[in-house]
């Protein structure tokens, strides 16, 4: 078990025992943004002998909750600044879906009804392939790489359940079981959200500014943070405060009710028509009573239903601005 005062030696020893380059999975969440802000801290502090890239890789569904959307891209904009300023090889990188794995496409292009427990279609399409390209990419240059994750033992039962499951070689690491060529390290997992809250407010970003921003948005929502999703095994972040706007995997959202709340009225037509989009899954008729694959069975969105739904999302985004 790794303590807080531990954490930046391991990072050091970590850093410095091979070549493979580091990617740090960032999604503007308090767990990513400890993870990011030590290696920050250890890059500075190792000076002209940290040699070897670091990636910060994030993703942007297209969906996010715009509020969160701001804060991750203008907070990559800082760092590859400071990064920049500072002569550091460390490299930020924004994945997204392509245009055939967007969610408007999957919906009205092909009719998917919108995501639920049983059909979550948005976690392969929009965040694990997307992800997976991006570390792929790396892995094609320099062969192999050590993926850093913000995992805690802490955060939840199902994630901790998840994080036990995997074994660990003698340097803390384990392959990740379906990205080939890299090996994941989690070097937060011991902290305990306190611990996490406690640097973070004590302990401003090595790249500068102030972690207000993040602070404030924890403050207006409920729930846990999203992580950047790499596998079906990640437990389903419907919900949460760094997810998307869009998710119909959770009845009720509370983090979108919990923005609004806190000011961001803006949001008020997207969380309409997200309800619509819920109605439209769950009412009888709405759907093909043949299957892509010709079975019968529940099918795809009618194209009456599907023009419905561009219409409303076009009137969404009026509103919306």
């Amino acid at each position: 078990m790794a303590t807080i005062e531990q954490t930046p030696q391991l990072l050091r020893d970590q850093y410095l025992s091979d070549e493979r380059p580091w990617v740090v999975a960032y999604s503007g969440g308090k767990d990513s943004t400890l993870v990011l802000q030590l290696v920050f801290e250890l890059l500075l502090d190792l000076g002209s002998a940290a040699k070897k890239p670091v990636f910060v890789l994030s993703s942007d569904t297209r969906v996010e909750a715009p509020n969160v959307a701001r804060y991750v891209h203008e907070s990559l904009g800082n760092i590859e600044h400071a990064a920049r300023s500072r002569n550091l090889n460390l490299h930020t990188r924004l994945v997204f879906p392509a245009p055939e794995e967007g969610y408007w496409s999957k919906m009205i292009g092909r009719g998917y009804p919108p995501p639920s427990r049983w059909f979550r279609w948005c976690t392969s399409n929009m965040k694990i392939r997307p992800s997976r390209r991006g570390i792929e990419d790396i892995t094609r240059e320099y062969g192999s790489v050590i993926l850093l994750l913000g995992s805690r033992l802490d955060e939840s039962s199902a994630r901790s359940q998840s994080i036990q499951s995997h074994i660990n070689n003698e340097k803390g690491l384990n392959p990740h079981h379906e990205i080939p060529n890299a090996l994941v390290f989690k070097p937060i997992v011991d902290w305990s959200t306190d611990q996490v809250w406690e640097y973070l407010y004590t302990v401003q970003p090595a790249w500068g500014g102030t972690h207000d921003e993040l602070i404030r948005l924890y403050r207006q929502a409920n729930g846990g943070e999203c992580p950047v999703v790499l596998d079906l095994n990640t437990p389903s972040c419907g919900g949460s405060r760094f997810g998307c706007w869009t998710c119909t995997v959770v009845k009720q959202d509370k983090s979108m009710e919990g923005f609004i709340a806190g000011g961001e009225e803006s949001m008020i037509p997207l969380n309409e028509l997200r309800g619509c989009l819920i109605s439209y899954r769950d009412a009888p008729g709405m759907r093909s009573n043949i299957k892509r694959d010709d079975r019968q069975g529940h099918g795809p969105f009618t194209p009456d239903v599907r023009r419905a739904i561009l219409r409303d999302l076009l009137e969404t985004e009026r509103r919306h601005g």
